[in-house]
Order: structure tokens, then sequence, then C-alpha cells
């Protein structure tokens, strides 16, 4: 009786630990990718001071699905900006926010880059900088890594080296406070995982996890990603993705109270507080010349060249979620399907938005693991009334 309760208990201590396995929530693709997004209240970036106006509907060559079924998002490099104007540029902000216990993945085959150009694949909690932010993947200029950071308010949370992941740690303190709200950063140490590199290499997948026990972020080159992670898949099982580039351990971060429900959000800006600065802009697109800024040397005037690399190119996002907090963002703009436009030849290739089914996986998931620490908990008790 004692060995038969010993290994029902370790078995279902087994499946508890290794439950690493998400039900997907949401798809985002094809025509039907930007039926998830919607446009930012605010006209311009105020919150980077990039040298943008935020697209809308109006913008229909920013947004759009071209010949390969793949989402374009690009920034205006067809304008002739005249000084003391902005350039456009896109910032798309997921309908629905998402929980602890969710996993976000982006493929792509062109990430945006170019002297001045800002791009970030990330999500935001509410009131932001309140609710946390997990920059996913971020690049600046001409670089060739890709940089991973949370960012904090309040609280602790810190990151320390770990044998457990790849990245190089940049900045260990997540609190905006510190560091001029650099936020614990990790730089990819793979070349391939931003700009040229990335592009030439066939792009790859970003995965990012928020669950109970930490916060960690994958990247996989083209020849990386394994056959069961693709735009149909229906769960991911993040324990098959081999060591993270970064791990924040929720021993040194309170993921579960500094983090509040999450906006995906896909945004490219020009110049700003990061990618304008002289110094990182001099790292690999020299240095100014004069009197000139950022902004008059790649912003204003015409920049067809400059900024013929800066867009996104996205074969598919796809959200698992054993949460059942999933709820819809509340907002009065326009979603970002309005306006934009489509390919000739293009057709949906769409895997349809789960929204309507995907609370109810995550229900069964969480269901599922109630059972099992509850059996875990009574095996436990009664191998204490053995003993």
């Amino acid at each position: 009786m004692l060995k038969l309760a010993l290994a029902a208990a370790a078995t279902i201590a087994s499946i508890q630990v290794s439950a690493t396995t998400y039900p997907l929530s949401d798809s985002f693709s094809g025509t039907s990718f930007f039926d998830g997004f919607r446009f930012p209240v605010e006209t311009y970036d105020n919150t980077t001071n990039g040298d943008v106006f935020w697209a809308t509907a109006d913008n229909t060559s920013l947004l759009y699905v071209n010949d390969n079924n793949r989402v374009i998002i690009k920034v205006d490099n067809e304008s002739d900006v005249v000084y003391l104007q902005k350039r456009y540029a896109p910032k798309l902000l997921s309908q629905k926010t998402w929980d602890i216990g969710t996993v976000w993945v982006m493929d792509a085959v062109h990430m945006p880059y170019g002297c001045s150009v800002w791009p970030a694949f990330w999500t935001q909690g509410p009131n932001w900088p309140a609710g946390g932010e997990i920059d996913i993947s971020e690049g600046i200029n001409l670089r060739s890594n890709n940089m991973v950071a949370l960012h904090t308010t309040g609280g602790t949370c810190t990151i320390s080296n770990s044998s457990s992941m790849s990245g190089s740690i940049t900045y260990d303190n997540c609190d905006i406070s510190q560091n001029s709200d650099s936020g614990c950063t990790v730089n990819d140490t793979n070349t391939d995982s931003y700009g040229a590199g990335f592009a030439a290499a066939g792009g790859g997948v970003f995965v990012a996890e928020w669950a109970t026990d930490g916060i960690r972020v994958w990247f996989l080159t083209r020849d990386a990603v394994p056959d069961s992670l693709g735009v149909s898949a229906s769960s991911i099982d993040t324990s098959s993705l081999g060591e993270p580039v970064a791990l924040y351990s929720s021993e040194t971060c309170d993921v579960q109270n500094l983090f509040g429900p999450q906006t995906l959000t896909i945004d490219i800006t020009l110049c700003g507080d990061f990618a304008g600065n002289a110094d990182l802009l001099a790292e690999t697109c020299g240095a100014l010349v004069g009197d000139n800024t950022c902004y008059t040397t790649y912003v204003v005037n015409n920049q067809a060249s400059n900024l013929a690399q800066a867009y996104y190119e996205i074969n598919y996002i796809n959200v698992y979620s054993s949460s059942n907090s999933s709820s819809s963002n509340a907002s009065t703009t326009s979603t970002a399907t309005d306006g934009v436009a489509t390919s000739a030849t293009s057709g949906s290739g769409s895997t349809a938005s789960a929204s309507a089914s995907g609370n109810g996986s995550s229900s069964g998931a969480g269901r599922v693991e109630a059972v099992l620490g509850g059996l875990l908990g009574a095996l436990l008790f009664g191998l204490a009334m053995i003993l």
C-alpha cells in the first residue's frame, strides 16, 4: 500500500513539475491578422519621444498582407517629410489582454532595421508603465543582436546570472527608476537575432513565457524551429525549447504581483530616447555631422533608401494560455482591420482567431491542474497517516 501510494504521488508530482504545455488561445496570420489589433489613442510617440506619427486606417500602404500571405508592418519611406513634421510609422495593440500562464510566439522572416529605426515586439500592463512590461524582441539602428528586457515599478524585480540562460546581462535591476529606465536587459549573443543577419538567415521565432516561476524568452533560428511549432499548432510545450536567451526567475522577480494583464504591442519608432542617442547611433551608423541630429539626418526629407528595411514581415503570431483571465481591451479606437490593404493574389491563409474557444481550453487546463493538485494533497496526507 505504501509503495503504491508513493508511486502514485511521484507520478502526479512529475506531471505537475512538467506542466509546461499551454493550449492555443489566439492565432493571428494572413488577412485576419489585423482583426486582433487596434490603433493607439495617441497620435504620436509620446512614450519614447520618437519622431513619428502613429499610422491609422488611412495609411494602407504601411499595413497589408503581401503575395506570400505574410503580414507587412512598415514605416513610411516614400514621403518627403518637411522639417518639424514627423514620419508615419505603425503601432498596434492587441484587442485582448492575457494574464500569467501565457506564451506569446512570433514567427517572422524580416524585422525592421536601419539607422534611426527602433522596433519592438512587447507586452505592457494596464496604465503603463504600471503593470509591467516584457520586451520580447527589440533592436536599434544597424545592430545585430536582439535585446530582451523587463520594466517594473515598485516591488522587487532583478535578474541574476544563471546557467539556465544563454544571453548576456547588461543591467540587472528592472525598476524604471534605475539606469535611466533601461530595464533589466539581456542581449542575445546570436548575431542573427536582429537586423540584416536575421533577414539573411530567413528570420526565426521568438517565444516568451510568463509563468508563476518566472519569465523566459527564447529565440529560435529558422533551422532550429521544431516541426511541432507552427501556425496550426494547437498547443506549445516550452520544456522542449531548450535553454532560453533570458530567464527572470520568480526567486528574484515578483512576476505575479508586478505584472498585470498584458497587452501585446508591435511598433516601430524612429530616433527617440534610445535609437536617437548620439553615442548609440554612432556605434553602427557613424557619428552625426556638425549640428545635425538623428531627426535631421534620418527622418526628414527623402529617406527611401535608409528606411527601405524598416518593416516587419510576419508569418504568424500565436498566443497560448492556461490562464482563465484573458479579456478584451476596451477601446473607442478603430480596429487595425479598418482600411488595411491586401495584395490582390493573397489568400487569407489564416488560422481563425480562437478568442471564442481559447478560454474554454484554458479552463480545462486549470481544472486538470486543480484535480492533480487535490489528488497529490490527498495522497501526501494518506502517506503521513501511514507513516
